[in-house]
């Protein structure tokens, strides 16, 4: 395609279809009789290929318009690339939310490859569409992807809506994903919102996670249109590597109480637990030698004297877990000395 062509057909798209910063195509009509290739360059926008005009918004967030069966082609390939990810992240982490998304991906591949095949057609009519003047044609798309900011984590947010008045049809895709590391292992989240095809569609797509490195996230929006020359204006976002912040630290609990127990009458001892790091608020699970006794924050047992003289080695243990799901574990040996009383325990064993 000779760079006429192109910015006619770029032309085209853009005058049919607004844009969803609202001047690019009011200015770019206005640039009729100038220069349009430089008005698109004033915009932030370059000719990385046929079918394909991108400009970069802010680190990491890149805008793309594609048209013609080599833009399409290059959407296709980018779609592939992104599904290769998550198939990746599936099988090592087969969740429900990544086969969805999956499934999300693959649909809207099978329409983009629809779409390369609506955009031949219009490319072999040329000019012969019908263009329709009264048309109201609104659409927006928005994707971010950055780290977390009250604690350590990413994030990703990804919307696209398109809405006509003439007949004209739109379709509408976000997915975000966030990937930390919790207790030394990757957690992933994946949240998917189409593709969702009409006159009036919207699609949105968060997600979120605390954790530590190593982190990433991205966001991904699509509009596509397939009135008239079809075209599809994009928006990716990643964050590669950051989430910073405190460093993230699984809870520390303590025991605090007595380890060596002297009983020669039926006495209550008390345990209680302080925690260094982590987030609040914990949850507790005490036991007594391995056996679960109680989920407070505190400990009482109460101990009596036996028939005869008795002398015990025991463990007490207590695992602490934080807001964020991460585990933290301790124990502390507790001697019980029992003097013989000849009350005993009842008809029970003297714990």
């Amino acid at each position: 395609m000779t760079k006429k062509c192109l910015l006619a057909a770029l032309m085209l798209c853009l005058c049919l279809f607004g844009n969803p910063r609202l001047t690019m195509a009011q200015e770019a009509s206005k640039a009729l009789d100038n220069d349009v290739l430089a008005q698109l360059q004033n915009e932030g926008w370059h000719i990385v290929k046929n079918g394909l005009l991108q400009r970069e918004l802010r680190a990491g967030e890149v805008e793309s318009f594609v048209f013609g069966p080599e833009g399409f082609t290059w959407k296709l390939q980018d779609l592939q690339r992104q599904l290769r990810k998550l198939q990746n992240e599936f099988r090592a982490q087969p969740t429900p939310e990544l086969r969805k998304a999956i499934a999300s991906y693959r649909q809207e591949i099978a329409n983009t490859r629809k779409m390369i095949e609506h955009a031949r057609v219009a490319e072999a009519l040329g000019d012969k569409s019908i263009e329709k003047a009264s048309c109201a044609i609104n659409f927006g798309y928005d994707a971010s992807a950055s780290s977390g900011v009250s604690v350590p984590g990413t994030w990703g947010n990804a919307s696209a809506n398109f809405t006509g008045n003439c007949g004209f049809t739109g379709t509408v895709y976000a997915t975000a994903y966030a990937k930390v590391t919790v207790n030394g292992a990757p957690t992933t989240k994946t949240v998917t919102d189409g593709p969702r095809s009409g006159a009036s569609v919207s699609a949105t797509a968060y997600s979120s996670l605390n954790g530590g490195p190593a982190c990433e996230s991205s966001a991904y929006a699509s509009m596509t249109s397939s009135s008239l020359n079809p075209s599809s204006y994009t928006m990716s976002a990643s964050n590669p590597s950051s989430c910073p912040g405190q460093p993230v630290t699984v809870p520390v609990p303590t025991i605090n109480g007595p380890g060596h127990l002297s009983v020669d009458a039926c006495t209550t001892f008390t345990w209680t637990s302080s925690i260094s790091g982590g987030t609040a608020p914990f949850t507790y699970q005490w036991t007594w030698n391995g056996v679960t006794v109680s989920t407070g924050s505190s400990y009482s047992r109460s101990i009596c004297p036996g028939l005869i003289y008795n002398y015990t080695n025991n463990t007490l243990g207590l695992a602490v877990t934080d807001s964020a799901s991460r585990t933290g574990s301790t124990s502390k040996a507790v001697a019980v000395e029992r003097f013989g009383s000849g009350s005993g325990c009842g008809p029970n064993p003297c714990p």
